[in-house]
């Protein structure tokens, strides 16, 4: 690949990333919400619910640091709670409270009837997508690895309707 080709592959993903940013904080702000920590939320329930810190970090792509303010904040809103388990010191492990499962589930039903979220593809035929996430997931599962797409991108909320 050239220079332009990889300098275009690089502005491309940076103005898809900040559309779906964009989306995202809107359907935030409808909730209080930002969309990081809506992406925790996501990752409790698609991992039984049960996170350790380091493990959200790993599959939100966030430092140590950033995670504990995300955690924070999100147990300021009683979306989640931390516990520490009981014979092992420094061990903490997340789950969403009632609270955080309710707050995710209206964040999916209202994203579910955004006819552009996180971004107008309406121009585009299935076959399009589909070749647009089957080269997204080759490039990712390089980078990231096959465990990081089954866990993060492939998974699916147990009882959520997709259709």
């Amino acid at each position: 690949m050239n220079l332009l080709q990889r300098q275009q592959l690089i502005l491309m993903t940076r103005a898809l990333y900040f559309d779906i940013e964009n989306k995202w904080n809107e359907l935030g702000r409808e909730f209080n919400i930002t969309p990081a920590q809506q992406h925790i939320l996501f990752l409790l329930s698609t991992n039984n619910n049960e996170l350790t810190p380091t493990k959200i970090g790993e599959l939100g792509c966030w430092h140590n640091s950033t995670v504990t303010r995300l955690l924070n904040r999100l147990q300021e809103k009683k979306f989640i709670y931390v516990k520490t388990k009981r014979n092992e010191l420094g061990f903490k492990v997340v789950s969403m409270t009632d609270k955080g499962r309710i707050i995710l589930e209206q964040l999916m039903e209202k994203a579910k009837t955004m006819k552009k979220f996180p971004f107008d593809i309406n121009h585009l035929s299935e076959k399009e997508v589909l070749l647009f996430l089957e080269y997204g997931n080759k490039i990712l599962e390089e980078q990231k690895g096959l465990d990081f797409r089954k866990s993060v991108i492939n998974a699916q909320v147990e009882g959520f309707d997709y259709a």
